[in-house]
């Protein structure tokens, strides 16, 4: 008997993923959202996330800020393929104990999100379960068919860029769970990223209409993990700087009061829900015109798979470490 945690969530995924799929299936397991087409010239873009309570969020969370991420993280996923969200339905499994209030706004801040991002909240289910409180959440997208950017199709000689910064959302998670002392202000900005994460849809949106992007992801899992993703649908490898990863002042501070080393929350660290991507190094000037915080990270290189780290000597080591799974280290 082959265990979740002998194989883990990725293995699990990459084996269910070799099922035969219908023709008007685009794209099904294995990318950031589904797509499906629409017509001949569009596509529908599906994507389901689950939170569940004790894994994700702790019973003493912001009951607004865990509504308000459960939207933000699928509207990341459509964002990694250039989308635009359209509807979404939410599914609620709660103990007859649980106090209805906290579910309240936990919905009162996903709508709150669905507000800010035109999105219609359409329906879904309520079931009773003996356990911890389960949320989950479907979203459509649409757009338009040839300006999917998908994980596959990164190729050696690319660049590697990535938006915003990184570990930010670990950081607040370490606020959340430790006792840090902090200024007001890093705490604010910490526990902001980590509860009301800012999906990059319009900036996935500009990115598609380029036409550059070869391979599209968001950090969901940690930067070392997804770019791992990329590397291995696209059959290439990938080279990273470690000076050219970009860092909050807050997570700075963070780290400097906390002890945790900052490179490896930049890479490891989950949930920052930027974007990653390659773009062929004939059309970086596409890219770099864009008026949106991206940061040159990196190159796509020869390989199968792998993601090195590239010291300020030239000195190259592959990572082990390659970010969150779920049943990884049971």
């Amino acid at each position: 008997m082959d265990r979740f945690k002998d194989i883990g969530e990725f293995g699990f995924i990459d084996r269910i993923a070799a099922h035969a799929q219908r023709s008007r299936v685009l794209c099904g397991i294995g990318d950031d959202c589904a797509v499906m087409a629409a017509g001949q010239a569009r596509v529908r873009l599906v994507t389901v996330d689950a939170m569940v309570e004790g894994v994700h969020f702790v019973s003493q969370a912001p009951p607004e800020g865990v509504g308000y991420k459960l939207l933000a993280a699928s509207l990341s996923d459509v964002a990694a393929m250039g989308g635009k969200p359209t509807d979404a339905v939410v599914a609620v499994s709660a103990s007859g104990d649980c106090d209805a209030g906290y579910v309240e706004r936990i919905y009162n801040g996903l709508f709150a999100c669905a507000d800010r991002f035109g999105v219609a909240v359409v329906g879904g289910d309520t079931t009773r379960t003996s356990g911890a409180l389960v949320l989950s959440l479907t979203l459509t997208g649409e757009m338009v068919r040839d300006q999917v950017c998908y994980r596959s199709g990164a190729q050696v000689g690319d660049v590697v860029y990535v938006s915003g910064t990184l570990g930010d959302a670990a950081g607040g998670l370490g606020v959340v769970l430790g006792d840090v002392d902090l200024p007001g202000k890093v705490r604010t900005a910490l526990l902001q990223r980590h509860y009301r994460p800012e999906p990059r849809l319009d900036l996935g949106q500009a990115l598609a209409e380029t036409g550059a992007v070869t391979a599209m992801i968001d950090v969901s899992d940690g930067l070392a993990s997804d770019l791992s993703h990329i590397c291995r649908q696209s059959g290439v490898s990938a080279v990273i700087r470690a000076a050219a990863i970009p860092l909050s002042r807050a997570v700075v501070k963070f780290c400097e009061v906390s002890g945790e080393e900052k490179l490896d929350l930049a890479l490891t660290g989950g949930e920052d829900f930027e974007l990653l991507f390659s773009v062929s190094h004939t059309q970086v000037d596409k890219v770099e015109a864009l008026e949106y915080s991206i940061c040159r990270i990196g190159e796509i290189v020869a390989g199968d798979g792998y993601v090195m780290i590239e010291d300020e000597n030239g000195k190259r080591v592959p990572l082990e470490q390659l970010g969150y799974d779920h049943f990884g280290g049971e």
